[in-house]
């Protein structure tokens, strides 16, 4: 800029000095994790140091012709930095702030001739007027290459920095033209603060600059998540299977495919009212899954019972859990599989399995696992417990009069009715042919008998029809043993059978109690096989290396196919007592 006025005293030099300093710590900050910014404004901050030195070396020229001394030297150190000052000021603009509009060749060309020009006017062709010249060509054309370069940057989205430094560099230029052309010569002579406030402005827009290009890498990584979001929201949309994404914050739906719309009952205009656990129907399988994704950030596989508004009935999903970044948000991208059918193919084999297939009560084998267990739990509770054996009576009589299907209607009935009337924690079973075994936790034997009693009297109340509907009554006897006489299932239920044969022998459709008393002359006799009118004798008195009771037992045949599981009706087969 020439401001020679600077080095004529000391305090305008050290203020100039520190504003220089403030532009070199401004210009570590800026630069600081910035690559784009890091050469052009290294290269600006060299161009304004030599700048700076030309200055010092035009006052020293100015001292020496005032002493009488040479000045060639200073003269040509002056035009030298200043040139080298202009070359700097060029790069820096062309590497960051033109981009590319001037080549680097032609720079360094014009550098070349520049110290021609130089060398030849001052040392072999010595030209005053054409010195004084370059002096200020000098300057004026690097200041003007770096106003260039800050205009440049005027079409870009973040530009505050270029805009701010390029409106003071231009006034800079101005200045550096009315000096060229001697317009204000008077008013421009005194000016030595204008480098000083030149670049505290600079240090204040090379900061501007920072924040623009850091602006400006939020705005690329922002198109980046954005086209990475759209990507996502492709695939979501293009996938076969149900796909929500939802807030981990406060568990907002934010985005639902298609498949995900129809299966949840989803409206898709007020997507975001949805929350995603508002879906679960078990609030402890969402727990369950919670604590897993807290642990492992990523659930693959998990059953899931759900449900939705538009239906009451659950239904099972296999879903696929991960924890994504979408949107500047912590979301669940959750993948489902409808495994309804699945679920109900594994239900129905398990209740194969444990319940009898004519009355879908639980058969021998499920029930005396479970008592066990029961008889375990009411011991270390210190309760007592009741088991009853009921039998239907004549029931021969009703097969063959009115043939196996009215029987089978009687067993059902007589299944349907007891699991009515008795309790929740109760457990009916269906021990073989017309026999059904009773567990009556937390009820003594007294007790254990009223409830029998109403038992009997509601089931001899019911009624069922023939083909010909002919109505068809039944009564049933019922044998009642309790935690007074054993801990032991099988000794509960030969027991039980034994007061049950015992009602038999009073006149059926009535209840016998085995008592502590009975028990002696139980053992005495070695638990005896009793054989009714018919010369049946019950299964429980078999001798140990008998065959054991089926599961199944008057069940002709299961057939289990792929697609359906069809079960035939059994016939009964086994005369009553």
């Amino acid at each position: 800029m020439g401001n020679i006025e600077v080095f004529a005293q000391s305090q305008y030099f050290f203020t100039t000095l520190l504003a220089l300093g403030i532009l070199f710590f401004a210009s570590i900050y800026a630069t600081a994790g910035q690559d784009k910014l890091f050469v052009p404004l290294w290269l600006l901050f060299i161009g304004l140091v030599l700048d700076f030195g030309a200055g010092g070396a035009a006052y020293g020229s100015v001292s020496a012709y005032t002493e009488g001394k040479s000045i060639e030297g200073y003269v040509f150190l002056e035009l030298l930095l200043s040139l080298s000052a202009m070359v700097f000021l060029a790069q820096s603009s062309l590497r960051f702030m033109v981009n590319g509009v001037l080549l680097n060749w032609i720079v360094v060309v014009l550098g070349i001739l520049g110290v021609l020009a130089v060398s030849l006017f001052i040392f072999i062709i010595p030209n005053g007027d054409v010195v004084n010249q370059m002096r200020q060509i000098f300057p004026m054309a690097g200041f003007a290459c770096l106003t260039a370069g800050f205009w440049s940057q005027s079409n870009n989205e973040f530009k505050s920095g270029s805009i701010f430094a390029a409106t003071f560099t231009s006034f800079i230029v101005l200045v550096c033209i009315c000096k060229y052309c001697n317009f204000f010569t008077e008013s421009l002579a005194n000016l030595w603060y204008l480098s000083a406030l030149f670049y505290i402005l600079l240090s204040l827009a090379v900061i501007m600059m920072k924040v623009d290009a850091l602006n400006q890498t939020l705005g690329k990584s922002a198109k980046e998540i954005d086209k990475y979001n759209q990507k996502i929201e492709e695939i979501i949309r293009l996938s076969p299977f149900p796909i929500i994404i939802s807030r981990v914050g406060d568990d907002r739906i934010i985005l639902a495919n298609n498949n995900a719309i129809k299966l949840f009952g989803i409206n898709p205009r007020e997507i975001e009212r949805y929350r995603l656990k508002d879906f679960f129907a078990d609030s402890d399988n969402r727990q369950l899954l919670t604590e897993r994704l807290e642990n492992e950030r990523e659930v693959q596989d998990f059953e899931v019972l759900v449900k939705t508004p538009l239906s009451d009935t659950p239904f099972w999903l296999l879903a696929s859990v991960n924890i994504i970044d979408y949107n500047y948000d912590v979301a669940l991208y959750s993948a489902f599989q409808d495994i309804t059918s699945r679920k109900n193919r594994e239900t129905l084999l398990k209740n194969q399995a444990i319940r009898d297939p004519l009355t879908a009560l639980y058969n021998r084998r499920y029930f005396e696992d479970e008592v066990n267990k029961r008889i375990l739990e009411a011991k270390a509770q210190g309760q007592p417990y009741t088991v009853l054996m009921l039998d239907a009576d004549h029931f021969k009589k009703v097969n063959d009069t009115y043939g196996h299907k009215v029987g089978d209607k009687v067993l059902i009935e007589l299944a349907t009715t007891a699991e009515r009337a008795l309790r929740d924690n109760d457990i009916v079973a269906r021990y073989g042919g017309e026999e059904f075994v009773v567990f009556l936790p937390g009820i003594h034997a007294e007790q254990g008998k009223v409830v029998a009693d109403r038992l009997r009297e509601s089931l001899s109340k019911q009624v069922v029809y023939s083909d010909a509907k002919e109505p068809v009554t039944f009564s049933v006897s019922i044998g009642v043993s309790s935690s007074d006489i054993s801990d032991n299932i099988d000794t509960l239920i030969k027991t039980a059978d034994e007061a049950l044969y015992k009602a038999k022998q009073n006149g059926r459709n009535r209840v016998e109690v085995f008592k502590k008393e009975d028990m002696e002359g139980f053992m005495a006799s070695g638990q005896a096989e009793h054989k009714d009118e018919s010369q049946n004798h019950h299964p429980v008195f078999d001798k140990e290396n008998n065959e054991e009771i089926s599961l199944l037992d008057g069940v002709e045949t299961v057939q289990i196919s792929n697609e359906d599981t069809q079960i035939e009706e059994p016939s009964n087969q086994k005369e009553s007592k």
